[in-house]
């Protein structure tokens, strides 16, 4: 689910909500998902605030003419599995994902406060399919921090520890690690 591969052979995305009162435009692909904003308010404070009557974004919404918002900083394929969760469209909601995408998914869980409306989904996305490589496992272990799940976070520092002698440093290089966990998290003094 990457969407920096984007392009005209890709299938587009299925509706979320065809009768959603507003679209986001997401991520620098444009990405549109079609979104019902009571959902995603009852799911998070910060949606609820959006959609509020003190924002614009809030103001004269209606399903014949859905308001445009753009989330340019994003991931559109994270939103758009999150938003599936959120509206109950479990026929493409994905069973597994990668340790990269569930990051992805952390990261905008954490920015939009949709911990507890994702719980059960994390439950599961976070319990890896197979083995994982070093990088698979720091991704796992910076999405536990991006959530704030102190038990995960530990637990997957310490397969780390204990799964791979290399160097770690190679998570300073990788720029979605190094966006979530503090420097000092793999750094020696």
């Amino acid at each position: 689910m990457d969407t920096s591969e984007c392009d005209s052979e890709r299938d587009p995305l299925p509706d979320i909500c065809p009768s959603g009162d507003v679209i986001l435009v997401v991520g620098p692909q444009n990405v549109r998902l079609r979104v019902h904003s009571q959902c995603l308010s009852c799911a998070s404070k910060v949606f609820e605030a959006m959609f509020g009557p003190h924002w614009a974004e809030g103001r004269g919404l209606s399903k014949e003419s859905p308001k445009e918002i753009r989330l340019d900083e994003d991931d559109a394929d994270a939103l758009h599995t999150i938003f599936c969760v959120i509206h109950h469209r479990n026929d493409v909601v994905p069973q597994d994902i990668t340790p990269l995408e569930f990051l992805q998914i952390a990261i905008a869980t954490d920015k939009y406060d949709l911990g507890i409306a994702l719980k059960y989904a994390i439950a599961q996305w976070q319990q890896p399919q197979g083995s994982l490589d070093k990088t698979g496992a720091g991704y796992l272990m910076a999405a536990a921090y991006a959530l704030g799940d102190s038990e995960m976070f530990v637990e997957r520092t310490l397969a780390l520890i204990l799964d791979y002698e290399e160097s770690y440093y190679e998570f300073l290089e990788n720029e979605m690690i190094n966006r979530v966990v503090p420097c000092k998290t793999v750094c020696e003094y």
